[in-house]
């Protein structure tokens, strides 16, 4: 897994030992200069003590080959014994080994200087990374704080939803059942009418029957009533 794709607490503690690995190691030049300069001191030390050791051997023997060749000689008329060869070497060698070591020396100074700085440079940059460290872990809490708010706002809308649906789909029901019966009751009605309608009619065709007959036997007393007395009016033959 790539480290662009990593967890937020893996990629911290790779990010951790990288600055840990960079603090531990910024030193480790100056290391080597001071085990090289060890090292370059002990071969000298070394060849410096064989040095001693060689013109220690020289000595006497330059001493026992003039007292064998002569007289003694009168110690006011003794001249200064001349600088064995092996000395001089040697203190040439000393002096180069010491020019040498005040330039490694003032090499060493130099380096210690730089490490120096870099390590002011490298505290100051992870002073700064702590803070936006810092920063970006306030912000992440912030960012998460948020995002669980809105998982929940979500969710609850969610559930709402659901609940909404759930009496959506019982409203429907309930309004495709009324209008179900809505056409049934239309439908009855319709038929009511209908036979309202006839009823309506044949009542009315009863009664226009019924006033009918009524005038009819009204037609007929008033006839009767009046043959009647047109037949009381008229005198008999034989009352003449």
């Amino acid at each position: 897994m790539s480290l662009a794709a990593a967890p937020a607490w893996q990629t911290l503690i790779h990010q951790r030992l990288q600055e840990r690995d960079a603090k531990e190691s910024q030193h480790d030049l100056l290391i080597q200069h001071y085990e090289r300069l060890a090292r370059h001191t002990y071969t000298l030390t070394q060849r410096n003590r064989a040095l001693l050791r060689a013109a220690a051997a020289g000595a006497p023997s330059a001493s026992a080959g003039s007292t064998s060749n002569g007289a003694a000689v009168s110690p006011s008329l003794t001249a200064a014994p001349p600088i064995p060869a092996s000395n001089a070497a040697y203190v040439a060698t000393l002096e180069s080994q010491l020019t040498t070591l005040r330039e490694e020396l003032a090499e060493l100074y130099k380096t210690q200087g730089q490490n120096a700085q870099r390590l002011l440079v490298m505290n100051e940059t992870l002073r700064e990374r702590q803070d936006a460290e810092r920063l970006s872990t306030d912000e992440l809490r912030t960012l998460r704080e948020e995002r669980d708010k809105l998982t929940r706002k979500a969710q609850d809308y969610a559930e709402a939803m659901i609940e909404k649906d759930k009496s959506i789909q019982v409203l429907q029901d309930e309004l495709n059942t009324l209008s179900l019966e809505l056409g049934q009751v239309e439908l009855r009605n319709e038929h009511l009418a209908k036979d309202n309608a006839a009823l309506l009619q044949r009542w009315l065709d009863k009664v226009q029957d019924e006033a009918n007959q009524l005038n009819d036997a009204n037609d007929f007393v008033r006839e009767v009533e009046k043959r009647k007395g047109t037949s009381e009016s008229s005198p008999s033959p034989a009352a003449s």
